[in-house]
């Protein structure tokens, strides 16, 4: 299987494939960057590069990107321009919410547990729980916390 997506738009030696292939493999698992090909013309190619969640955080800027793909591909294309299409990681945000979080999101919108029980039909022992960070939250609970505090400050205008 091609870690680069479309390589066979490219032409190329095998050895060159290879050797690519092998960069793009490292791209990969160092920084779960991948790369496709989207478009190629006489002079110039358009290469798609996206970075995907990591368990190494390495992420990296929209420059850094461009460069990383332009280092990867010129020198198998000299003479072309190489145009990236980049698409850096963006973590989610419900993966940030935690007790403290949803502590200032009350006190932002003068909230109270009892506030988001009657709300949500969630019991008080579990609303609290996750509020004071006794309670491990799932993705879930989180994107149920993230939606409700971003509907409730719409709601009331903060």
């Amino acid at each position: 299987m091609a870690t680069i997506k479309n390589i066979h738009l490219l032409s190329v030696s095998d050895n060159d494939l290879k050797k690519l292939e092998y960069g793009a493999a490292l791209h990969k698992r160092m920084s779960n960057i991948e790369f496709k090909v989207l478009e190629v013309k006489d002079d110039s190619l358009v290469i798609r590069v996206s970075q995907g969640k990591h368990l190494s955080e390495n992420y990296t800027d929209k420059a850094t990107l461009v460069t990383r793909t332009r280092e990867l591909f010129e020198p198998f294309f000299p003479g072309m321009k190489i145009h990236p299409q980049v698409n850096p990681y963006e973590p989610n945000p419900v993966s940030k919410i935690d007790s403290s979080w949803i502590k200032k999101q009350m006190d932002i919108l003068g909230l109270r547990v009892t506030d988001i029980v009657n709300d949500t039909g969630v019991d008080k022992t579990n609303i609290s729980a996750w509020a004071n960070g006794k309670r491990e939250m799932s993705q879930p609970v989180k994107a149920m916390f993230y939606h409700y505090f971003n509907y409730m400050g719409y709601r009331l205008g903060k």
